[in-house]
């Protein structure tokens, strides 16, 4: 089922987007931005001195399970995977995410980014699944939060807590640049090609070497960036309470 999620977010990345963003609500509560204090014992998951309970885990799971399940009714994701074997496989999917969401979250701390509120009210109307014909719907943006026991108020927080975690990772991304060893790498390798029967249009071989070797540096970058976070960071799942 992750495979199947994962080629989602590359055929359809609007629909694993919904999906986090939803899952990213919790997110809300787990910052602390409403001076919500957990009880120890009912801590599931510790990413250095924030805490997700066992209400906000269960509160992502069911989110995450719900909408995979509309989706799968509408026709966009296909596979058939029994119910109890796609509740299992969620678990760890749910468990990475609200990691991730943490990491992120107390690195754009760090580096100071902020999100205003022009950018939040944008990227919602840009979210596929709140659209008609291809316009935002404000119904159907009510109806869908409605159906997962949201309010418009708390999805925008979460929506803007997402945002700045994407400010983040774009931060780390755009302080990469590939060296001329490697730009010289990958020019040698695409002359080394034949040449395409139909001529392209697209933009020319030095550009897309660069662009090619951008994206890759800046993707690894990311990665090391994130696996540094929680090499750095004292992280405890409680599985026993999945």
């Amino acid at each position: 089922m992750l495979k199947v999620l994962r080629e989602s977010a590359i055929e359809r990345p609007w629909f694993y987007r919904t999906i986090m963003i939803f899952i990213a609500m919790v997110f809300v509560v787990t910052m602390g931005w409403w001076g919500f204090e957990q009880n120890k014992e009912d801590v599931i998951i510790s990413v250095g001195e924030d805490r997700v309970s066992r209400d906000e885990y269960q509160r992502a799971y069911r989110i995450a399970y719900e909408n995979y399940r509309m989706y799968k009714e509408r026709g966009l994701i296909t596979d058939d995977i029994p119910d109890e074997q796609l509740k299992d496989q969620l678990k760890p999917m749910v468990v990475e995410d609200l990691i991730q969401g943490h990491l992120w979250m107390q690195a754009a701390r760090e580096m100071g980014v902020l999100v205003t509120a022009n950018e939040v009210r944008d990227s919602i109307m840009k979210i596929q699944a709140f659209q008609t014909n291809g316009k935002f719907d404000p119904e159907l943006y009510k109806r869908l939060l409605a159906q997962n026991r949201l309010t418009p108020e708390l999805f925008e927080s979460a929506q803007r807590a997402e945002l700045v975690r994407a400010k983040a990772r774009m931060l780390v991304r755009e302080s990469v640049a590939p060296t001329a060893d490697e730009l010289s790498e990958v020019q040698a390798m695409m002359a080394s090609q034949p040449m395409p029967t139909v001529p392209m249009q697209a933009t020319p071989a030095p550009d897309r070497a660069f662009q090619a070797v951008l994206m890759q540096k800046q993707q690894r970058a990311v990665m090391a960036y994130q696996e540094a976070l929680k090499a750095g960071t004292k992280i405890s799942v409680r599985r026993e309470l999945l």
